[in-house]
């Protein structure tokens, strides 16, 4: 501050030679101490809300990049090839096994389609009338009017269908004719066209019922809709599609030509190149969200550290519990896997059996992140490297990445899997215990609700006694469904597992990371606002009630000192005034 103001009139202290600047400056100053920690909180805290703001949506863009692997089609890539693409090609998905197929595609499946003799750009030109033809077991009614051109015959032809049928009109480039096409929608044999007399006529060129077509006019027949006809494996087979689907697991045939009496080969391998990529995207995408979490906690501003910013998220407990409950996700085992090599068990139960290692080497750059190498070996000191595992039983190798839901028993002599509501969040993964005596099941009615005791604890379970399937009602196994096979007098027990793979399992603690009214950042992120928005209690609420405050203090001094100054300036005056008027009397005496 450089002037003082009272009303509009500045003084600057020219009067008493007093530096009134100073002392209003030092004042405000000092009382402006409290303003300044609040602009410094609400500079750490609006930087502190845009660090998180930032890591929420790297979490959720990792999350997003995971949704593309995480199922066992995407992650277990499987390829196939044809002897001769233009005869029939394939898609699969996991469920294919490798190996051969031979087809032979001895007729494609096909529509039933109708086509008009040679006819004019003016169909009909009687008296309107309705006419009538049939599609797949169904009666349309088309009204036919006078003049009606052959294109908007076809057009109302479609309509009248509900476009059921398709139609086109070709322009056949001579004589003004044309040729109207009918086409049904539906492949496979039974859906077919048929024409009423006065229809068959008019695209048969007769523009008039009064006036005769030739006698040697001949007759539209419709072609009728056909089945695909094939040979897969030695097997004749009918087809309502060309895309077969439902003859080998796992395996969609395309059939594009037929060519009765040549053999294709379709051959179904695992995309050995295509896994690794997939693990290897997972190892680098996971390490890029680590990388985002130490760039937050480690990040320097030099600007906030000049004014003394306490901005640092180093030790922030919110961020420290998120990190470490993605890192336990990869850490353990994966839920509802059981290690061993007995029936129901899993060869490989968590990443680090598959050769995805923490690097723990303090002083590595790369301290904390996950490393990988297909060609290295796996134990310290073993041979077998991740290729070798992921040849011998690529199955085995994905289910640890991607499971979703798959169910198996300990012991199918005593209970066989049936089903779970997985897919439908109410039965979660892990292992489940069961434990019931036989010989208290019901033996009669229908449906029952009985208990078992499901990992020690007594649930509620519906009892078909009819199927013998028993459906768990509560608890974390809801939705559990199992077939009870054992029905003999005595304790009998068996564990059912509901797999979860590690991509699967981290995109479930994301959701909770990340969901829009309880995920921990967001929580944090509101926490934030409110810290500095709120309209009772914000830093931005508070600064402005100090500033004004500081203001107002300002004014009062300003005023203040100016009236002091002119006080002062007055009796300076009255001094020197009475200085000269006693000068003035000493020296006439």
């Amino acid at each position: 501050m450089s002037d003082y103001w009272s009303s509009k009139t500045v003084f600057a202290g020219w009067a008493t030679k007093t530096d009134f600047n100073k002392i209003i400056d030092a004042t405000v100053k000092t009382e402006k101490y409290r303003y300044n920690q609040l602009s410094k909180q609400e500079a750490e805290t609006t930087f502190k809300k845009d660090q998180i703001e930032g890591l929420n949506r790297t979490v959720l863009t990792y999350k997003k990049q995971l949704e593309s692997m995480d199922t066992i089609d995407e992650f277990l890539v499987r390829k196939v090839t044809s002897s001769k693409t233009d005869v029939v090609t394939a898609t699969v998905k996991s469920g294919a096994q490798e190996g051969s197929h031979t087809l032979e595609v001895k007729q494609l499946a096909s529509v039933a389609t109708v086509s008009s003799h040679d006819i004019g750009e003016v169909a009909y030109t009687a008296a309107a009338k309705d006419m009538t033809f049939t599609y797949d077991g169904e009666t349309y009614t088309v009204n036919v009017k006078s003049g009606m051109t052959t294109k908007e015959l076809a057009t109302a032809i479609a309509t009248a269908s509900g476009n059921k049928v398709k139609t086109s009109v070709i322009d056949l480039g001579h004589e003004s004719k044309y040729k109207l096409q009918i086409r049904g929608m539906e492949l496979g044999a039974g859906h077919n066209i048929g024409l009423s007399a006065e229809l068959k006529a008019v695209l048969q060129g007769q523009k008039d019922p009064a006036v005769p077509l030739p006698p040697e006019t001949k007759d539209i027949v419709p072609t009728p809709s056909k089945n695909a006809k094939l040979v897969v494996d030695g097997v004749d087979l009918q087809r309502g599609s060309n895309s077969v689907s439902d003859v080998t697991e796992g395996v969609t045939y395309n059939l594009n030509a037929e060519e009765p009496g040549t053999t294709v080969t379709i051959k179904v391998e695992t995309d050995f190149d295509a896994i690794v990529a997939n693990v290897e995207k997972f190892v680098k995408l996971t390490n890029e969200l680590r990388t985002g979490f130490d760039l937050v906690k480690n990040y320097k501003n030099e600007d906030l550290d000049k004014k003394g910013v306490n901005y640092s998220l180093k030790g922030n407990s919110q961020i420290k519990s998120v990190e470490d409950k993605l890192k336990n996700v990869l850490a353990t085992q994966g839920d509802g896997f059981i290690e061993g090599s007995g029936a129901g068990n899993d060869l490989y139960v968590t990443l680090s059996a598959l050769g995805i290692k923490t690097i723990a080497r303090k002083g590595d750059k790369n301290y904390g992140k996950l490393e990988f190498d297909k060609n290295a070996a796996v134990i310290k000191g073993g041979t077998k490297t991740f290729m070798d595992l992921l040849k011998a039983d690529p199955e085995a190798v994905a289910k640890v990445f991607a499971a979703e839901g798959e169910g198996s028993s300990s012991n199918s002599s005593v209970l066989e899997y049936n089903s779970s509501m997985y897919s439908f969040g109410f039965t979660k993964p892990g292992t489940y215990a069961i434990e019931y005596d036989g010989g208290t099941l019901p033996t009669t009615g229908e449906s029952h609700d009985i208990t078992m005791k499901i990992n020690g604890v007594e649930r509620k379970v519906g009892y078909n006694v009819s199927t013998r399937i028993a459906t768990v009602n509560e608890g974390d196994a809801k939705g559990l469904a199992f077939k009870v096979v054992d029905t003999s007098a005595g304790t009998h027990s068996a564990t059912i597992a509901i797999k979860e793979g590690k991509v699967k399992e981290t995109i479930r603690a994301l959701d909770e990371i990340t969901e829009v009214e309880k995920g921990t950042f967001v929580v944090m992120i509101k926490g934030y606002k409110k810290q500095i928005d709120d309209p009772a209690s914000g830093l931005k609420k508070k600064m402005a009630d100090e500033l004004a405050r500081v203001t107002a203090l300002e004014k009062r001094l300003i005023a203040q000192y100016a009236a002091t100054e002119k006080t002062l300036a007055n009796y300076q005056n009255i001094q020197k005034m009475l200085e000269f008027q006693l000068k003035s009397q000493l020296a006439k005496d």
